[in-house]
């Protein structure tokens, strides 16, 4: 019998997906929100030490059952930080808008998330951008990362790859795992940085 490893290395990417989704799911109201709090935190550590001043940041709003960034997203802007969401466009593409809280949010027509309303701008962007931060369900300590499946950002990463731009992606801590510990393909993106509520991780 012939075994198609691109089904193996799918079917072993769903397992882990469930479980880390499972687990994301256990975790009580209250603690996500001060695990929120204590995300802004130590993001905003990582900013303020960093080399230069930043000026404007791409994040995304967390969706139900993944880490909180709403706490996030108004601490960076409190900071002067002017912060940009993504946006699904057609093809797996992303554009990106401004948010500022209070802002009008609609649900995607593409993916199951919420999206700011607002003039979108594209790759352009990140000439300016100091660090792009995205989700994700792990990280291995390469930086290698699992996503959701939908490969938004997997497409959108490669075309930004000269831009100068740090991509951190956003975990708890648990969720920081040895290498090999879920499948990865050729074409997967690794990030600079990961952070979690507890730590910022650096990927060297």
């Amino acid at each position: 019998m012939t075994v198609n490893p691109a089904k193996n290395h799918d079917s072993q990417k769903k397992a882990v997906r469930a479980s880390i989704r499972a687990g994301r799911d256990r975790i009580e109201a209250q603690s996500r929100s001060e695990l929120g709090e204590k995300l802004a935190e130590t993001v905003l550590g990582y900013l303020r030490q960093s080399t230069g001043i930043v000026r404007k940041v791409a994040a995304y709003m967390s969706s139900p059952g993944e880490p909180e960034t709403l706490k996030l997203l108004d601490a960076l802007v409190n900071e002067g930080i002017e912060v940009f969401l993504p946006v699904c466009e057609p093809e797996f593409a992303l554009s990106w808008a401004a948010y500022t809280p209070g802002i009008e949010f609609q649900r995607s027509s593409l993916a199951p998330v919420m999206e700011p309303v607002g003039p979108r701008f594209g790759t352009e962007l990140f000439d300016d951008i100091n660090t792009l931060i995205i989700p994700a369900l792990a990280i291995d300590e390469q930086g290698l990362r699992l996503g959701q499946g939908g490969g938004y950002y997997d497409r959108f990463l490669p075309l930004i790859a000269d831009s100068p731009v740090r991509v951190a992606a956003v975990v708890y801590e648990n969720e920081y795992v040895p290498a090999g510990t879920f499948a990865v393909a050729e074409h997967d993106q690794p990030v600079d940085l990961v952070f979690t509520p507890e730590k910022v991780h650096q990927i060297l």
